[in-house]
């Protein structure tokens, strides 16, 4: 799907004129955010139930969808090497970073979390609130970490990562940095290999799932 700046902004759920916090301010949103997550994900699993990542609006309520999908997608985000880049305490200030320049162009951002948003986000699902107020960057912030644990947890480094959703210019210095060609040959090659063992967990699950 192709998007332009109102499409992309409906696909975010970024309402016109919204302004993003400070970097410190969103750094701690996403930590707070992730924090919740995870708990969700931990109380949920003890009924069987997986829990999406992204939150989204819900008539002004945050809010969480069921998901259903492959394990080892599942692993990745939520204890790969993502999450353990994590704990780096730069890391979610580069994530702030990068969904503060995104959101600046909801029609490239939208289309580089596309894929990402596709693998945690099912329409059918049921969707409960969270009991908290949305705020408008909730789902834009939510995707940019989902993107960030599952392409750390296939083994992209952050400049990979900057080069992906197409933020790499505002980051990247010639003096320590690899060549910007050398970055997105590696990249390319990455999310082939990504997107090829996504696919494959997805074929296996759903045949596992008819059978």
């Amino acid at each position: 799907m192709e998007f332009d700046e109102t499409t992309g902004r409906a696909f975010l759920q970024l309402p016109e004129g919204v302004a993003l916090p400070e970097a410190d301010d969103l750094a701690h949103d996403a930590r707070a955010v992730l924090l919740h997550t995870v708990n969700l994900r931990r109380d949920a699993a003890e009924s069987g139930v997986q829990v999406s990542p992204i939150w989204e609006n819900l008539d002004g309520q945050a809010a969480l969808r069921a998901m259903v999908v492959p394990k080892p997608l599942e692993a990745r985000h939520f204890e790969g090497k993502g999450m353990v880049a994590l704990k780096d305490p730069n890391a979610l200030t580069l994530i702030a970073d990068a969904a503060t320049i995104l959101a600046e162009q909801p029609a490239a951002a939208a289309q580089v979390l596309a894929r990402t948003a596709s693998l945690f986000i099912h329409e059918e699902a049921p969707i409960r609130p969270l009991g908290l107020p949305y705020k408008g960057h909730y789902k834009l912030l939510t995707l940019v970490m989902s993107d960030f644990l599952r392409k750390f947890g296939a083994g992209f480094d952050d400049n990979e990562w900057l080069a992906s959703i197409g933020v790499l210019d505002a980051f990247h210095d010639p003096a320590i940095d690899p060549p910007v060609e050398r970055i997105k040959a590696s990249v390319a090659e990455k999310t082939q290999r990504m997107v090829a063992e996504e696919t494959a967990w997805e074929a296996a699950f759903a045949g596992t799932s008819a059978g």
